[in-house]
């Protein structure tokens, strides 16, 4: 009986392995795809190339205002991602080092920006910023993207405190610290691996976000995303492919660097 169980087990880890790596590599493949179409030497889409060549890297900077865009998007991601982070820290402390009252759905509804489809967070968002008269400027477009990104700090802050140790924080105020310091010497040490993954998370989430942008801009003011998209609107050659795989490189690099020293995925999924 045990050998014939152990069999079976045997089997179903085979089976699920197998799963895995198929749901990895259908997730995986459109990435490879546009790495090997940036490098197409034709001056359309096609796969497989024909021929290969680097031109498409060099005329990511004829899209137009990419840079300027890019750099609205960075200032834009920053600033989002530094005003959750800080909303975050007190959302995250409320619930769970407080009593308050139904603390499940307040969790529901400060996590629900990321269940609640983006196009409707944009729809939401305009109708309001219009009623209030402040559509289309600088300053919508970062409140926007401070509503949608909030919520990956509050998770990953939250997930920081429920995996820290409380008996630290009364030895500190037994030991005649004041709530501050204790905050600043025993709380804010252990929120360090959630503060830095909510921040990258953040960032990257409003810095290559299209559904909510796309809402909140019109004519000077414009994000990367939305440039690439009436490039690729406008041309069908591979240059947004290039720029795709830039960027997949270089956050895949960041997210490495900081996985490997703060587990950023790991608090993410707690």
């Amino acid at each position: 009986m045990r050998k014939s169980e152990a069999i079976s087990r045997t089997g179903f880890d085979a089976i699920m392995s197998v799963i895995g790596v198929a749901t990895t590599l259908f997730l995986v493949f459109p990435v490879f795809l546009t790495a090997i179409v940036s490098f197409n030497a034709s001056f359309f889409i096609e796969f497989p190339p024909k021929s290969f060549s680097l031109s498409w890297y060099g005329n990511i900077a004829n899209i137009h205002k990419i840079f300027d865009a890019t750099i609205v998007s960075v200032l834009i991601a920053l600033g989002s991602a530094l005003v959750a982070v800080i909303l975050a820290i007190g959302g995250s402390l409320a619930l769970t080092r407080s009593t308050l009252p139904g603390r499940t759905a307040l969790t529901a509804f400060l996590l629900s920006p990321i269940t609640v489809p983006m196009v409707a967070i944009g729809i939401a968002l305009i109708q309001f910023f219009i009623l209030i008269g402040t559509a289309f400027t600088w300053y919508s477009l970062l409140i926007g993207h401070i509503v949608l990104v909030v919520a990956y700090p509050i998770r990953t802050l939250v997930a920081s405190l429920t995996l820290s140790n409380p008996s630290l924080e009364e030895a500190a105020l037994s030991l005649g610290a004041s709530r501050y310091k204790m905050f600043l010497t025993v709380i804010l040490p252990q929120m360090k691996p959630g503060l830095i993954s909510g921040f990258l998370f953040a960032f990257l989430v409003s810095f290559d976000n299209y559904p909510i942008s796309v809402f909140l801009v019109r004519g000077g003011l414009t994000t990367m995303p939305i440039e690439i998209f009436n490039y690729i609107t406008q041309n069908l050659d591979p240059t947004p492919a290039a720029f795709s795989t830039l960027y997949i490189l270089i956050v895949s690099i960041i997210i490495g660097v900081a996985e490997k020293r703060y587990r950023i995925i790991s608090y993410s999924i707690n």
